[in-house]
C-alpha cells in the first residue's frame, strides 16, 4: 500500500482519525516516496511549534520512523528525473480541475510507477487527482 505523508503523520502521531488509518494499513506492506523523509520531519516540527508535540516526543517519533526504515517496515522509493517529469505530466493531466501541488504530484508519479497496492491519502487534492486519474484507492 502506498502512503503519502498525510497518512504517515496520522500513524506516527495521535490525530482524530489515527486509529482508522492504522486499521486500513494493518497487514499491508508500506511504500512511499523518499519525499516523506523531509515532509514527515516538517510535519513533526510544525506539531512541536504549535505545542501539539514536545521536543522529546518529536525526537522519539523520529527515531521510531528511522528504525522502521532500517527494518524495512517502510520502503522509500527514490526520486529521480523520470518521476519528476511524470509529476509534471500528472499536474497537466488534472489541470485545470485540480490545483495539484508539486509534492502531491511527486507522490502520485511515484505511485503510478509501482505495483504497491492501493494509494492511501487523506489529502483532498491528491484524492481528487487520483479519482480523475482512475488510480486505485484504499478504503
Amino acid at each position: 500500500m502506498y502512503l503519502d505523508t498525510s497518512v504517515l503523520v496520522k500513524l506516527y502521531t495521535r490525530e482524530p482519525d489515527s486509529a482508522e488509518c492504522e486499521q486500513v494499513v494493518a497487514e499491508h506492506r508500506i511504500v512511499s516516496s523518499e519525499l516523506v523523509y523531509a515532509e514527515l520531519w516538517s510535519a513533526l516540527l510544525a506539531k512541536e511549534r504549535t505545542g501539539k508535540l514536545s521536543p522529546d516526543a518529536r525526537q522519539r517519533v523520529w527515531e521510531i520512523f528511522e528504525m522502521h526504515l532500517l527494518d524495512d517496515v517502510i520502503e522509500l522509493i527514490e526520486l529521480d528525473g523520470l518521476v519528476v517529469r511524470e509529476a509534471a505530466e500528472t499536474m497537466a493531466r488534472v489541470h485545470p480541475h485540480v490545483p495539484l501541488r508539486t509534492p502531491d504530484a511527486l507522490h502520485l508519479a511515484t505511485f503510478v510507477g509501482l505495483d504497491a497496492g492501493p494509494l492511501f491519502t487523506k489529502d483532498k487534492r491528491m484524492l481528487e487527482a487520483a479519482h480523475r486519474l482512475n488510480l486505485p484507492l484504499a478504503e
